[in-house]
């Protein structure tokens, strides 16, 4: 008898043909899951990326005002500094010159190459889609912000390229306050 049951549980040990499809179908498309959450989850990584980086350049411009005026020694001292934005990826860190030395004449803003103090291109994935600015100024000793155009609050926004697109805002206001969204 014990050779009887034996012979049983040999026989019915195995999976059907149809318990292998379901089997390998319910893998496959956790697997196509998988892969495309990975996909967005890469870009969010890359636009975050991306979205400090404008942070850091609108910080470093900002401090970069602030050390100007204690350098007052120095010559010529820039009346300030500012950070250029353009669609759809250049970002500029500028000096704001003068003729005079007491910035009368200073004009708050990107003039050309002349003042570029540092240039960088966002990661070829992201792109500004808004742009309610082109110009921020900082200007010790406080230091002042200027927006161009002319405004007290401006959102940069930052998207990503392809199918199913990621967004970013970073604001920057005349209160001399950076934030991201």
């Amino acid at each position: 008898m014990a050779d009887n049951g034996l012979k049983k549980f040999f026989n019915s040990s195995g999976f059907t043909l149809f318990e292998m499809l379901v089997t390998m179908s319910i893998m496959s498309f956790l697997a196509a899951t998988l892969i495309i959450y990975s996909h967005i989850g890469e870009k969010q990584i890359v636009l975050f990326k991306e979205q400090a980086r404008v942070l850091s350049l609108l910080t470093r411009a900002r401090n970069l005002g602030i050390t100007s005026f204690i350098k007052a020694g120095a010559n010529p001292l820039p009346c300030g500094y500012g950070a250029h934005f353009e669609t759809p990826r250049t970002m500029i860190i500028f000096e704001d010159r003068a003729i005079n030395p007491d910035c009368s004449d200073a004009d708050r803003r990107y003039s050309g190459p002349a003042e570029v103090f540092e240039s960088s291109t966002l990661d070829s994935a992201v792109f500004f889609s808004a742009l309610t600015l082109s110009d921020v100024a900082f200007v010790p000793p406080q230091p002042l912000v200027f927006i161009t155009p002319s405004q007290d609050q401006a959102v940069i926004t930052l998207t990503t390229s392809g199918s199913n697109p990621v967004s970013a805002s970073v604001t920057v206001s005349t209160a001399n306050q950076i934030s991201v969204q």
